[in-house]
């Protein structure tokens, strides 16, 4: 597995949609329909997806936080 570092920038951006991704706010707290959280929800982790790519590897949520 590659561990190279991420760059501040990339680590902001994975933060960013981990706080997105979070279920209060997935949800609006409740307020949004199962259909519309899960349209969010997908493309959310299509976004991590595809800063996964950019990065050139997985990242775990708990690695944003060391």
């Amino acid at each position: 597995m590659n561990n190279t570092p991420l760059s501040p920038e990339m680590k902001d951006a994975f933060s960013s949609l981990a706080c997105r991704l979070s279920p209060e706010n997935l949800s609006c707290d409740g307020e949004l329909s199962r259909s519309e959280v899960n349209r969010r929800w997908k493309a959310l982790t299509a976004q991590w997806k595809a800063l996964e790519r950019q990065a050139g590897r997985e990242v775990d949520e708990s690695e944003l936080y060391r």
